[in-house]
C-alpha cells in the first residue's frame, strides 16, 4: 500500500483540517463581505463556502460565495443564509465525511467544536477518500480482497513477495499432480484392455475442474459481496442442488456420445456414471476448500484456485477409476 494511502487509512481528521477559510457575523451585508474577500482573499486555502458566526462565535450556517454576486450589495447574509448546516467533529472518520458530502452534495464538510468552527475538510480529501472507497469496493465486487497481506495494489507488492504468496499454492498442486500420475499408473492393465477408458479421463478431469472454477469463483465473489449477509447453509445446499442438476446432464450426453460414437453401451455407462459421481463430489469440494481458506484467515482469492483445483482432479481420478474397476 502506496504511503498517501496509509495516511488516509488512519482517519485522523486533523490532519486534513483547513483553517483559513471565509469567516462573517450573520448581521453582515454582501457589500461588507466582497470587501472583507477582497482585502484578504490570498489569505484563504478555501473560498467555496463562506461561514456565518454569532456574537459568541457559534457557527450558525453558511452560503455559497456565488449568492455575493447574485443579490444587491446592501442585502443582509441572513436574507440567503444556509442555516441547516452538516457538520462534523474532529472523532468523524473520513470515511464518514465523504459519504456525507455525498449525500447533502457539499464541496467540504464543517469541523465544529463546541458548537465553534475550528476548520472543514477540504474538496480534495473527501474525492481521495471517496476514490480509495470506490478501489476497493470495485476489486471486492470482482472477489479480489487481499485482508492478509500489507499490500492491496498487485502492482506495488514486492515481486518475492508476490512469488512466495502464490508459491506454496502451486507447489501443493504440483504434488497432487504427481500423484495423480502415480496413480493412474496402478491401472496400466484395464487401460491396456479398454483404451476408451483412459481416453475419456482428460473429459472428466476437464469437466470437473471447470464446474470446481465456476463454483470458487462465484462462491469467493458472494463472500466479498454479501459478507456476513451471506446464509452459508442455504448456499450450500443451492450451490450442491446446482452441481447435481449439471452432473446429471452432462452424464446423460456422455452416456448417449459414447453409445453412439463407439456402441458400447456397456461401457457408456460407466464413464457417465463415474463422471456423474465425480462433478457431484467436485462441486462439494470446491465449496468447502473455499470455505476452510476462508476461515483460516487465507485469501481464497490466492489459495482456492490451485488447492481446490488439485482436490477436484485427485477426487476425480480416483472416483473414476474406482468405479471403472468395480463395474468393468
Amino acid at each position: 500500500m502506496g504511503k498517501k494511502q496509509k495516511e488516509h487509512k488512519q482517519n485522523k481528521i486533523e490532519k486534513y483540517l483547513i483553517t483559513k477559510i471565509p469567516i462573517v457575523k450573520e448581521n453582515t451585508t454582501v457589500k461588507s463581505v466582497l470587501s472583507l474577500l477582497e482585502k484578504i482573499s490570498n489569505k484563504y486555502d478555501s473560498v467555496d463556502y463562506i461561514y456565518a458566526i454569532d456574537n459568541n462565535d457559534n457557527l450558525v450556517g453558511m452560503f455559497y460565495i456565488q449568492e455575493l454576486f447574485n443579490n444587491p450589495k446592501n442585502t443582509p447574509i441572513k436574507k440567503f443564509l444556509q442555516k441547516s448546516v452538516v457538520t462534523i467533529s474532529l472523532e468523524t472518520e473520513l470515511e464518514k465525511v465523504a459519504h456525507l458530502a455525498l449525500k447533502h452534495n457539499l464541496k467540504q464538510i464543517p469541523v465544529v467544536k463546541s458548537k465553534k468552527l475550528i476548520g472543514v475538510v477540504s474538496s480534495r480529501e473527501i474525492t481521495l477518500t471517496i476514490n480509495e472507497a470506490l478501489r476497493k469496493d470495485i476489486f471486492h465486487f470482482a472477489g479480489i480482497h487481499k485482508s492478509h497481506l500489507d499490500f492491496e495494489n498487485s502492482l506495488e507488492i514486492p515481486l518475492f513477495k508476490a512469488v512466495k504468496d502464490r508459491l506454496p499454492w502451486l507447489i501443493v498442486g504440483f504434488i497432487g499432480a504427481i500423484f495423480i500420475a502415480f496413480y493412474i499408473g496402478l491401472f496400466e492393465e484395464t487401460i491396456a484392455k479398454y483404451l476408451i477408458i483412459a481416453s475419456f479421463v482428460p473429459t472428466v478431469i476437464y469437466l470437473s475442474g471447470a464446474l470446481g472454477t465456476q463454483i470458487q469463483t462465484v462462491f469467493v465473489r458472494d463472500l466479498a459481496i454479501l459478507g456476513k449477509e451471506l446464509n452459508l447453509k442455504i448456499y450450500f445446499l443451492k450451490q450442491m442442488v446446482i452441481g447435481f442438476l449439471i452432473a446429471l446432464i452432462f452424464g446423460v450426453l456422455m452416456f448417449f456420445s459414447i453409445s453412439l460414437l463407439y456402441g458400447m453401451p456397456n461401457i457408456a455407462f460407466i464413464i457417465s456414471l463415474a463422471s456423474f459421481t465425480s462433478l457431484i463430489v467436485t462441486t462439494l469440494t470446491a465449496f468447502l476448500i473455499t470455505l476452510l481458506i476462508k476461515r483460516f484467515k487465507f485469501d481464497p482469492a490466492l489459495g482456492s484456485g490451485p488447492v481446490a483445483t488439485i482436490i477436484s482432479d485427485l477426487a476425480t481420478v480416483i472416483i473414476y477409476f474406482i468405479i471403472v474397476v468395480l463395474l468393468i
